[in-house]
C-alpha cells in the first residue's frame, strides 16, 4: 500500500494526540479546515473514519485509537533518523529532572558522566510537570513511574519509599517516641505521603490531615527540619549523606511504600540515539550504586 500524504499524516497524528481539530491546527500552523480537509483525504484514501464528528468534540474511533500510537512513533522515528544525520559531534543531551532528584542526586553525579563523555554537553531543565516530548525540546525525562505513557521506555531508579525524618535534638526536645507524637509538632512534605505512612504505623489521625507547610520540594522541606523547625516526609535515600553524617536521623523505622517508583523515561522511538544509551545505562549503574550504600548506612 503507497503511504498516504505526509501533510495528512501530520494533521491526524497532531488531532489524536490533542483530541481537538483547533488544537492540532494551532500546533501545526494550518487552520482548522485545512487540518480536517487532510483527515478527510486520509479517511478516504484507507477507506474507514479515524474520528467521530461531534458539534464541539472529536473523539477517536477504534481504528483510529489502533493507528495513532503506530502514527506518533513513525513520526518520532523519523525525524530521530533526520536529526541523526546532521548531529555534530558536541551533542546536547537535555534532560528535565524533578528538583529533589537533581539537586539531591543527579547533578552531583554529573561530572563523572561528562568526564567519560566530553562529547556530549548536558542541559537540566528542574520541573515537576510531565513532558511532552513531541512538543518539547527534551531527550529524556526522570519523573515519577505514573506519569509515563505505552509510547514511553520506563527504567525505575528509585522505588518511592518514604519516610519522616528530624534532627536528633529535635527528636529529644519534642519527646517523639511513638509515632503519635508527630501529630503534636510541625510537619512539612506532602500530605498524601503523610497520611499513607501514619495509618502503616498505626496511627489513626482523625480529621487532624493539616500540613504545616506544604512546598513540594523535599530539598526545602530538609533545610527547615535541618534548622529544628519540624520533621519532613522524604525519600530518605535522597539525603543519604545527611543521614551518615548524623545530621538527619528517622525516628522510627517504619518505611511507607507504594507500587510507584522514579524513573528514566524517554521515547519508545529514540532507542537509537546514542547518547541517550549512554546515559541511561550510566544513570541506572549510577542508581544502583546509590541503593547499594544507603543500605549501607546503620539505622539510627
Amino acid at each position: 500500500m503507497k503511504l498516504p500524504p505526509i501533510a495528512a499524516i501530520r494533521a491526524f497524528e497532531a488531532a489524536a494526540r490533542h483530541q481537538s481539530f483547533t488544537r492540532a491546527a494551532e500546533e501545526l500552523g494550518m487552520t482548522q479546515a485545512a487540518v480536517s480537509y487532510q483527515i478527510k483525504l486520509l479517511e478516504e484514501r484507507i477507506g474507514v473514519p479515524l474520528f467521530v464528528r461531534e458539534p464541539r468534540q472529536v473523539t477517536l474511533t477504534a481504528a483510529g485509537r489502533k493507528l495513532s500510537p503506530k502514527v506518533t512513533e513513525a513520526l518520532d522515528l523519523l525525524g530521530s533518523a533526520f536529526v541523526e544525520v546532521v548531529e555534530k559531534p558536541d551533542l546536547h543531551l537535555i534532560i528535565s529532572v524533578l528538583p529533589t532528584v537533581a539537586s539531591t542526586w543527579l547533578v552531583p553525579r554529573l561530572s563523572s558522566f561528562q568526564a567519560a563523555n566530553p562529547e556530549i554537553r548536558i542541559k537540566v531543565h528542574t520541573s515537576n510537570d510531565l513532558v511532552d516530548f513531541a512538543r518539547e525540546d527534551i531527550d529524556i525525562m526522570i519523573r515519577g513511574s505514573d506519569n509515563v505513557l505505552p509510547e514511553h521506555e520506563v527504567f525505575a531508579l528509585f522505588p518511592m519509599e518514604y519516610a519522616p525524618v528530624c534532627t536528633a535534638d529535635f527528636r529529644e526536645r519534642h519527646s517523639i517516641v511513638n509515632p503519635v507524637d508527630l501529630l503534636k509538632i510541625r510537619r512539612f512534605g506532602a500530605q498524601s505521603w503523610w497520611a499513607s505512612w501514619l495509618a502503616g504505623a498505626g496511627v489513626q489521625t482523625g480529621d487532624d490531615n493539616r500540613m504545616d507547610l506544604v512546598v513540594g520540594v523535599q530539598t526545602i522541606d530538609v533545610a527547615l527540619t535541618l534548622q529544628g523547625q519540624g520533621v519532613a516526609m522524604v525519600m530518605p535515600i535522597f539525603f543519604a549523606d545527611e543521614m551518615k553524617s548524623g545530621r538527619l536521623i528517622r525516628p522510627f523505622q517504619y518505611v511507607g511504600r507504594d507500587d510507584r517508583s522514579y524513573s528514566l523515561v524517554y521515547p519508545k522511538s529514540r532507542h537509537r540515539s546514542r547518547k541517550i544509551r549512554l546515559f541511561r545505562d550510566w544513570v541506572i549503574a549510577e542508581a544502583e550504586a546509590t541503593r547499594s550504600a544507603f543500605a549501607a548506612i546503620p539505622n539510627q
